[in-house]
């Protein structure tokens, strides 16, 4: 264990089966945390589960759809552990399609995931993170800033969520709760899993590092703000995409 700096921590982790969401778990449990992992697809999370608690980490798996069951998701977390000290809200779907194809169904549907369900997740985590001192990480994309990227109705999710997230850090900041963003660029993970080397190539150019991002590159990032490290950043908006957006 390098650090130790979530050592009695209690984490819930939206979003944690695949990914980003398992790399931030996974990170934060080889720090000392508790994680509690949500998702959708159970075998999915059980799998995950089973291999970070095979690693000697301490993780829950709590099987639900943020969109509709995020009391039971904060419920099952204190339930198991009395108490929570840092909510990450990466889940996150797009609809895939471009705005002519686009059906309101599809577009209410992303906001339902990306952004009420981080409302709604947060509204009942608050009273136990304000019990605990804790913070909140929310994970948005460079589609925030960038309409080239994904469809309409995830960039404005997105962006929905860093506006979220300035007025949710000044309103709890009097209550000792920190709130924070990280803006991820491409990041390799399952999600690209069937495209081929040459659309990781072609984007190489795009990016300053000249590098392609990996979902550990996001976990080291949200370990620093969620922890006492970044104590004295609240309302912030890290962007972690090798330099892109800086162009």
């Amino acid at each position: 264990m390098p650090h130790a700096r979530f050592t009695d921590k209690v984490v819930l982790v939206t979003g944690g089966g695949t990914g980003i969401g398992a790399a931030i778990a996974e990170q934060l449990a080889d720090e000392g945390a508790r994680v509690a992992i949500c998702g959708r697809r159970r075998d999915v999370l059980h799998a995950k589960a089973i291999e970070l608690q095979a690693k000697g980490y301490t993780v829950l798996a709590v099987p639900g759809d943020v969109a509709t069951d995020a009391a039971a998701i904060v419920q099952s977390v204190l339930a198991q552990w009395g108490r929570l000290d840092v909510l990450v809200n990466n889940a996150a779907v797009s609809a895939g399609m471009g705005i002519e194809e686009m059906t309101l169904t599809a577009w209410r549907r992303v906001f339902a995931v990306n952004l009420d369900a981080t409302f709604e997740l947060v509204r009942h985590a608050l009273p136990h993170l304000i019990a605990s001192g804790g913070n909140i990480l929310h994970i948005s994309s460079i589609s925030a800033l960038s309409g080239e990227l994904d469809d309409v109705a995830y960039a404005a999710s997105k962006a929905g969520l860093e506006g979220f997230n300035r007025k949710l850090a000044l309103e709890v900041a009097g209550q000792g709760v920190r709130s924070n963003v990280i803006r991820p660029g491409l990041i390799r993970t399952e999600a690209f899993a069937d495209m081929p080397d040459d659309f990781f190539a072609a984007q190489l150019p795009m990016i300053p590092l000249q590098r392609i991002g990996q979902p550990a590159d996001i976990a080291q990032a949200a370990a620093f703000l969620c922890s006492d490290a970044a104590q004295f950043i609240t309302g912030a908006v890290l962007t972690v995409d090798g330099g892109e957006s800086a162009k």
